[in-house]
């Protein structure tokens, strides 16, 4: 059945059992989506936004392609580099700038990705006592590679004892320039939050499977990426889901409204791909550990602007750069998107993303663009001094929920929940809570849940 707002047409099913439906059009409900269509099994994915993607939304404007969310692609996204080569769509990959920026005392000090640790050795980011200083937490990040599952982060539950920073303390001995210029300034870039609030496990899974390997690009932008996991399903924008129960006889009752009407529908399974703490008003029936669990899960906020200017900052040449808070508070991090990849800006100009940290977000959520902007902007004037004067482009975005906030118990509390689980339940979840939260988490998320429903025996999805 086909309604307004659908991507594409239906293919003829290999599958004789309903649909699956999927709730949410992000990474995960369109890997999950196009991991059962390879399966040969139908499925409608319903997405309350009239577009999909979720957070990975590439937008051109005034010859700009710039990312309005998720804006690097490392080399080690294993699970998302493998459907890109099963797509076949390799040739959108490019190389990015694979240099990223630790700024302190108002200079940059540039590492290479997939190069971290030897430059590391090198850099005057640091003094050479703390370089020594380090050398176990090199070990412990090495050792706990084997743990660091984008499908589920709970397998390191071991290191989701404390935070960064009193793990520097305890075991380190150290939370000097070490903490506040690798350590914290690393968790602040990467999810806009601070060491001294988020999970031990969530450092080393970014330095393992986020920051320390090749930096990639696609060149029509992230969403061609989306664009092609969509391609051959049946997607339906502005479809707000109401409620997802078991059916008495087997499978599920999806209910669901549009602007045409409400419906609800007989399906095989469901896979609900939404935010965790959205997640109980959906599906009503969990149990009440399960409910509590997934309304606990929080989330940061986060103002992102892309700034087209006339000419890039000289002296630059990261793509990223990582902002510590001695050098400022409520930045996060900034892209300079014309060093990432060709194709960014018009020949001769540059492109700035400004991320800012959850809590100033919060601050200036509700400000006009304009104040906003000027903000934003002074606080960036400190690395880049003088690039204001040459913005000729603004696009600003507001993310609210963006990243998943971890704390400590977290993963440990993810680990009970998939064990209560029922695995006979037509009903999967799926989402980037799963693990650090980031698109790869995302897609492996899906992938997974796509899997176990076509597990499931027959009686389950009848």
């Amino acid at each position: 059945m086909q309604r307004a707002g659908s991507t594409a047409s239906v293919l003829k099913p290999t599958d004789s059992r309903a649909p699956v439906f999927i709730v949410g059009a992000g990474p995960s409900g369109l890997a999950a989506g196009y991991r059962l269509h390879t399966l040969g099994i139908p499925s409608v994915i319903l997405e309350s936004r009239d577009w999909i993607g979720g957070q990975v939304c590439t937008h051109r404007e005034a010859g700009y392609l710039m990312e309005r969310g998720a804006t690097i692609l490392p080399s080690a996204y294993k699970p998302v580099m493998d459907l890109i080569t099963e797509m076949g769509i390799t040739e959108q990959l490019i190389p990015a700038g694979s240099i990223i920026g630790f700024a302190r005392d108002g200079k940059i000090h540039d590492l290479r990705s997939q190069a971290l640790a030897a430059d590391a050795l090198k850099t005057k980011l640091i003094s050479n006592r703390s370089k020594l200083a380090m050398v176990r937490f090199g070990i412990d990040s090495f050792r706990s590679r084997k743990s660091l599952s984008y499908e589920d982060l709970s397998l390191a539950a071991h290191l989701d004892t404390m935070t960064p920073k009193e793990y520097c303390q305890k075991h380190l001995g150290m939370s000097g320039e070490v903490y506040e210029y690798v350590i914290d300034s690393t968790v602040r870039g990467v999810l806009g939050t601070r060491g001294d609030r988020i999970s031990l496990a969530e450092l080393f899974f970014m330095l393992n499977n986020i920051l320390g390997s090749k930096l990639w690009a696609i060149k029509d932008g992230y969403s061609a990426y989306t664009a092609r996991l969509a391609r051959d399903l049946d997607v339906r924008l502005n479809a707000r889901v109401k409620e997802v129960v078991e059916a008495p006889g087997g499978g599920v009752n999806v209910t669901w409204e549009d602007a045409e009407g409400s419906y609800t529908e007989h399906g095989s399974g469901a896979i609900i791909a939404s935010r965790a703490n959205h997640i109980p008003e959906l599906v009503p029936t969990l149990s009440a550990d399960d409910q509590d669990f997934l309304r606990g899960v929080r989330y940061t906020k986060v103002v992102q602007m892309n700034l087209g200017l006339r000419k890039a900052p000289p002296g630059i040449a990261a793509s990223v750069v990582q902002v510590p808070r001695h050098e400022d508070q409520g930045l996060m991090a900034f892209t300079l998107e014309h060093n990432k990849a060709p194709g960014r800006a018009p020949e001769g100009k540059g492109l700035v993303c400004l991320m800012t940290m959850c809590e100033w977000a919060e601050v200036i959520w509700d400000q006009d663009d304009d104040t906003v902007l000027r903000k934003v902007t002074q606080a960036a004037e400190k690395l880049m001094p003088g690039f204001s004067d040459d913005i000729d482009f603004v696009q600003i975005n507001r993310w609210d929920p963006c990243i998943v906030y971890s704390r400590p118990g977290l993963y440990r509390e993810l680990g009970a929940f998939r064990a209560r689980r029922p695995p006979d339940s037509p009903i999967k979840i799926a989402g980037a809570f799963f693990s650090s939260a980031n698109m790869c988490s995302a897609t492996a998320s899906g992938e997974r849940a796509a899997r176990e429903i076509a597990a499931l025996p027959a009686r389950a999805l009848a």
